[in-house]
Formats: structure tokens, C-alpha cells, sequence
């Protein structure tokens, strides 16, 4: 009906006043080894460095949410953060850096699993082999209606959602943000498993990338027309818009009248790509803030790939989050 109509259009505006932008995932510790090479079965080996092995922050929906809120510095939008710590010492660094960050932790449970936790192994040519440890990623309560978020989902501008966290939670937030009119942005990252059938309809945005898009559709990436192509076999299955990034080559953006967006992507400043981790969070975000901010699409667009550039341009991935200065200071001038 015409109700139902007018909570879509409100969705797609993301009409969105002051309110907060909700973030719901993922917190891990990331535990980096700088190793020569893997050890064999039965072999110990020592790592490359004798300093490596620390712990930085990461997870998608913490990098997400530090990067909302450090990109929409000085606009007073506030951004909510909805994770599961852990009973590790790992926590309460963890706790610290998003409330450094100015995230509203409020809804955050504590549980009785260890944090979170990706062991990555760095090689020195640069490839990381990857073991992760759901932890307290996976402690959600079990009930669609115990889901902490709730409630915040149905008043938030947007809501970002990733695939780190168990699929009820995250079926569970966007239908409550659905049924409230509110903008549901969808990231394919994180676990490789299926959406289930009456998911999509849920959604405002979803945001694969071309690997991601190949892989739910089972149809070719390879090209920016075969690209389209599968957005829009994604578009049949309830999706409304369908934001595919592309690396190097920018993104590309198939909305629910049947636009194309194309956007290339923004030289990286200093001219060199130190460490990919959470460009893809970074994109997500910027889009997500500019959305609220109500730019116009290929505006948030080109929001979206200038933030994720200065982010590869740096290490780590919340270390290497841009600002809003930074990003604007991009945009306008060519530097940051």
C-alpha cells in the first residue's frame, strides 16, 4: 500500500535529519606475524621480526564504525556502535579505542568468550594467510527479539551491516530498519555464506565487490558491462541498489530506477598503496555518511573513493581511517 510505499521512498532518501548512523558487527583483536614463511606440519619456526605478534583493532563493523565516526567529525552526528566484547584483557583495549573514537557503546554486550580475534600471517612479498577466531563475534543472543540494536535500528539514519557476525543478528536488524523506514546497507565482506531468500528485500544498498557480485549471482565480473549485467540479476532478487566496488578502477552504482553511477577512482595520495585492509569499510562508511548528509549519489560516490584512498595510503586498517578534513582537503586540493 501506499504506507508501505512511502516507508520505501523515506528508506532511499535516507532521509535522515540528525540521527545517529547505527553500525552492527564485528570487533576483533588482529594479531599480526611477521613471518619468512609458514610452518610446516610438526616444524617450529621462528617469526621474521622479534617485535611482531601485537594487537591492533580491527573486525569490519569496528572499521566501519570508526571510520562513520571519524568522517562525519564536525557535523555532530553521532554514530552508535553494536558489538560483543569479549572477557579478555584484548576487551578492554579494544573498549578503549572506539570510545576514543567517540562511539556511542551503549548497546554492547559483554560475554564469557574470548574476543574476536585474526591471526595473520604476513609474508615478506606482502601475502597474508589468515586464521580467525569468532570468539565473541559469535556470542549473540539466539532470539530475533533479544538482539541488542533493535530498538536503535528503528531510529537511526542508516544502518551498516557486514557478514562477521551470525546471519540471524543481521536479519534480525534489518528487518527491524526496514520496517521502520530506515536505510539498510549491506556489505558482502566478511564470511562466504549465503543470503537467505527473503533477505534482499530488506535492503536499500548492498555492496560487493566484483568477486563478492560473481559469487552471489554465479555470473562473470570481468567487464564494467557484465558487472552491470549481474547488479541487475541482484536487483531481481529484491535488492533496490547495488554498489559494486572495483579496486583500482573506482565503483559502480545501479539504482532502483535503472541509473548507472560510475565513478573512477581517486589517485592515492603519496602515490603509493601501503596496505589494502578496510578500504572496503572506509567506502562503505563515506558512502553511508554522505548519504545522510543528502549529497546527491554521485557526490557520495566520489566521497566514497577519495576517503578509501587516503586509507590505503597508510597501515592497518582503523589506524589508516581518513578524517572528514582529510577527505574534504582531498577532494577539493588533490592532497590531504
Amino acid at each position: 500500500g501506499s504506507g508501505r510505499d512511502e516507508l520505501r521512498a523515506r528508506a532511499a532518501r535516507c532521509e535522515a535529519s540528525g540521527r545517529p548512523i547505527l553500525v552492527v558487527g564485528s570487533l576483533n583483536a588482529d594479531i599480526i606475524l611477521e613471518i619468512s614463511r609458514l610452518p610446516k606440519r610438526g616444524e617450529t619456526l621462528g617469526a621474521r621480526k622479534p617485535d611482531t605478534g601485537y594487537m591492533v583493532p580491527g573486525g569490519k563493523g569496528a572499521n566501519q564504525a570508526v571510520a562513520t565516526a571519524r568522517l562525519s567529525q564536525g557535523t555532530g552526528r553521532v554514530t552508535q556502535f553494536v558489538c560483543q566484547f569479549g572477557n579478555d584483557s584484548h576487551a578492554k583495549v579494544l573498549e578503549k579505542v572506539l570510545v576514543d573514537n567517540g562511539l556511542d557503546i551503549s548497546e554492547c554486550n559483554h560475554t564469557d568468550k574470548p574476543s574476536g580475534q585474526a591471526f595473520i600471517f604476513l609474508e615478506p612479498d606482502g601475502h597474508n594467510s589468515i586464521l580467525i577466531v569468532g570468539g565473541a563475534n559469535v556470542a549473540w543472543p539466539a532470539a530475533a527479539n533479544d538482539q541488542p540494536g533493535l530498538g536503535l535500528s528503528r531510529k537511526a539514519s542508516a544502518v551498516l551491516l557486514q557478514k562477521e557476525v551470525p546471519e540471524h543478528v543481521n536479519e534480525a536488524i534489518a528487518e527491524a530498519a526496514a520496517s521502520a523506514g530506515v536505510c539498510v546497507i549491506q556489505d558482502v565482506g566478511g564470511e562466504d555464506r549465503p543470503f537467505s531468500p527473503g533477505f534482499f528485500r530488506h535492503l536499500t544498498y548492498i555492496c560487493p565487490n566484483e568477486t563478492e557480485l560473481e559469487r552471489l549471482t554465479g555470473l562473470p565480473t570481468s567487464t564494467e558491462a557484465q558487472v552491470i549485467a549481474a547488479a541487475r540479476e541482484l536487483q531481481k532478487k529484491g535488492v533496490r541498489n547495488v554498489l559494486v566496488t572495483l579496486g583500482a578502477d573506482g565503483a559502480v552504482l545501479l539504482t532502483e530506477g535503472g541509473m548507472v553511477f560510475r565513478q573512477s577512482a581517486f589517485p592515492v595520495p603519496g602515490g603509493r598503496v601501503v596496505d589494502t585492509t578496510g578500504a572496503g569499510d572506509t567506502f562503505r562508511a563515506a558512502f553511508a555518511v554522505a548519504l545522510v548528509e543528502g549529497k546527491p549519489l554521485q557526490e557520495c560516490l566520489r566521497f566514497a573513493v577519495a576517503a578509501s584512498a587516503i586509507s590505503v595510503s597508510r597501515m592497518g586498517a582503523i589506524p589508516s581511517l581518513p578524517l572528514r578534513a582529510e577527505t574534504d582537503s582531498l577532494m577539493k586540493f588533490g592532497h590531504v
